[in-house]
């Protein structure tokens, strides 16, 4: 029998969905002419505050060694390297794939970079069971992401455009590794903010390197206007939200699951633009958004399984006070 799945994990993707929606309406009301980089940065600091606020005042007792709590060298390591993956090398790809493909291509490039990476990741790397419908929907929404893509290039594609591509597929590729990190951190136990404070933190050092190194070697390079500095932090507090979805639907949720939800942020995002911007969509943009929601639903659905079936990802247990890390 088959039954529609959407569980608490995969509600948590939605969170997501929508948090990265409110960041691309305000990047997109701003218009930003910041640095890439700089922006980066900026967009940054309210994920590493919140989190590391949050964390401190717990007593940030699973990053000391002393403690029983702490989770081990090798776990930090990977949330570092997750950050310096999805906030530096996914964003510096992310603005190659803008500047080369253009938005269209950039949009389903990297969301079809996450779903497909999300899919092999979720195989190879954490063991997690792919289910058919998973599988299906998953293909049926990178269907959506090409045709909006194609859509929105119009007869403007330049000469590069298969470069902005394989950009765009690199950066979302990124994105679905810090996912599949943060998930194979939090089997044994919840660490959402854990998790968000050492990857915010991987992420902000190299950005941080990178915007001081180029202002000091050339005065003036790193430009930003008031108005656009402005609105890219207000988005970062979204894309906090964003992020702590998407830590939180990982805990109970597969990979593949939680990608191919938090994708739905471009139909979203679509829907956002003809409501506050007055924008219209074409016949295959609107297409690819019907195709997108669709794969999106079929990827929910799965066959009722008996008991001790395996067919869900086991959820994360609670913290247990005098559990010693191995």
């Amino acid at each position: 029998m088959t039954s529609f799945q959407f569980g608490i994990g995969e509600r948590w993707a939605l969170v997501a969905a929508i948090g990265y929606t409110i960041v691309n309406v305000m990047l997109r009301a701003a218009a930003p002419s910041i640095d890439s980089a700089l922006g980066s940065l900026i967009r940054l600091i309210p994920v590493l505050v919140v989190a590391w606020v949050i964390v401190l005042r717990e007593g940030a007792r699973e990053l000391r060694p002393g403690r029983p709590e702490f989770i081990g060298a090798r776990p930090i390591a990977l949330l570092l390297l997750g950050g310096v993956a999805s906030f530096v090398l996914g964003n510096i790809l992310y603005f190659g794939a803008l500047r080369e493909g253009g938005l269209g291509i950039t949009v389903g490039g990297v969301h079809g970079g996450v779903v497909t990476g999300g899919l092999w990741m979720s195989a190879l790397f954490l063991r997690e069971r792919l289910r058919v419908a998973q599988l299906g929907g998953a293909g049926i929404v990178i269907l959506g992401l090409g045709a909006i893509g194609w859509a929105q290039t119009g007869g403007s594609i330049g000469e590069l455009w298969w470069l902005g591509l394989l950009f765009a597929l690199g950066a979302g590729t990124t994105y679905a590794a810090a996912n599949a990190i943060s998930r194979s951190v939090q089997r044994r136990r919840p660490l959402v903010f854990i998790t968000l404070a050492a990857s915010s933190l991987g992420g902000m050092v190299p950005l941080a390197v990178i915007v001081a190194v180029r202002e000091l070697s050339a005065p003036g390079s790193v430009v930003a206007d008031p108005g656009s500095a402005g609105a890219v932090f207000l988005a970062g507090f979204a894309n906090a939200v964003a992020l702590a979805g998407l830590a939180m639907a990982v805990r109970t949720a597969p990979v593949a699951s939680v990608n191919t939800i938090s994708s739905g942020n471009v139909v979203l995002s679509f829907v956002a633009s003809v409501v506050i911007f007055n924008e219209s969509g074409s016949a295959p943009m609107i297409a690819g958004m019907i195709l997108v929601t669709v794969g999106i639903l079929v990827a929910q659905l799965r066959r009722s399984a008996g008991p001790g079936s395996p067919s869900r990802a086991a959820p994360l247990p609670p913290p247990a006070p005098d559990a010693t890390p191995t």
